[in-house]
């Protein structure tokens, strides 16, 4: 955008601009962060690698908003939860003892999902800050 302004006005007009854009890219990172915790969380929600028997732990997963959870910069901070079934996460993740001394087995399903999410971030952090400068 080309835009004619004398020297005097150039430090607000430059201010302006800048703000525009730091709005914009913060808007699109947040849209961006919220697009890869509802995949993180469809991920879970598939059941994978445990054994989902009767399928009310995998149907569960749900991502939010924190409140009071805004960064310095504007960026929404994300959270995905299960919502019901929040007590057993930890002992499908990482296993623990049954009543009788033996071990569980663990089924590492939120490593799975949190290194998806981190593979993607890079890209979609740089699509976000190209879509706002559009």
């Amino acid at each position: 955008m080309v835009t004619n302004t004398s020297f005097e006005q150039l430090p607000e007009e430059l201010k302006k601009t800048l703000d525009t854009y730091s709005q914009n890219i913060t808007t699109e990172l947040n849209k961006a962060f919220k697009e890869l915790a509802e995949s993180g969380s469809d991920e879970l929600k598939q059941g994978k690698p445990y054994h989902n028997r009767t399928g009310q732990y995998a149907a569960d997963f749900a991502v939010t908003q924190r409140k009071n959870s805004t960064s310095v910069t504007g960026i929404e901070t994300q959270t995905i939860y299960n919502k019901k079934h929040y007590q057993i996460t930890h002992l499908l993740e990482f296993g623990h003892l049954t009543r009788n001394g033996k071990r569980a087995a663990a089924y590492p399903h939120w490593q799975t999902a949190l290194d998806n999410i981190n593979k993607n971030i890079d890209r979609a952090v740089q699509e976000a800050v190209s879509r706002a400068g559009s």
